[in-house]
Formats: structure tokens, sequence, C-alpha cells
């Protein structure tokens, strides 16, 4: 197997509804059918850093070319439909 169909394999894995407290997390699942992994990928973002955003763990800064992806990604029309915080409502 290549190593691209193992990482196509790693990216499609993980479809199952999921439930969270971070705005940004919660527009992923509302407004697309990616994973978080394959989210990060189309952001130009590293998975653990998305993740310690959407925890609360650290904050996010995103460069210019990141916001442009992740407003596509997530087909945001409005800076108001953008959360003020990443992170998890419970932090």
């Amino acid at each position: 197997m290549s190593i691209w169909r193992v990482i196509y394999v790693r990216m499609k894995k993980d479809r199952r509804p999921q439930q969270s407290e971070s705005p940004i997390e919660r527009l992923r699942i509302e407004r697309t059918n990616l994973s978080q992994n394959e989210f990060a990928v189309r952001c130009g973002i590293p998975l653990r850093t998305y993740q310690r955003w959407i925890s609360g763990k650290t904050e996010a800064k995103l460069t210019p070319l990141q916001w442009k992806a992740l407003m596509q990604v997530l087909q945001i029309q409005s800076l108001d439909e953008i959360p003020d915080d990443f992170g998890s409502l419970e932090s």
C-alpha cells in the first residue's frame, strides 16, 4: 500500500458525528463533512495545533493564508460569522 493510500485511509477514518463546546469546531461539524484532520490539512494548520485551539489550551493565531482557507472551507461570508474565540466554552 502506498504512503498516500495510508494517509487517505487515516484521514477518512473518523466520520462519526461529534459534539463540541468549541465554536469553531461546531462550525466544522455543521458546515462540512470533514474530519478534524481533513479540516486542518485544508486550512494549512497542524492537527495538534487545531486540537489545542478547540480545547482552549492555546489561543488561535492564524496567518492570512490560513484565515482565507478557513473562511473558504467553512463558507464564511461575513466577519460576523467568525467566533471571537476558537476554544471550548468550558475552558
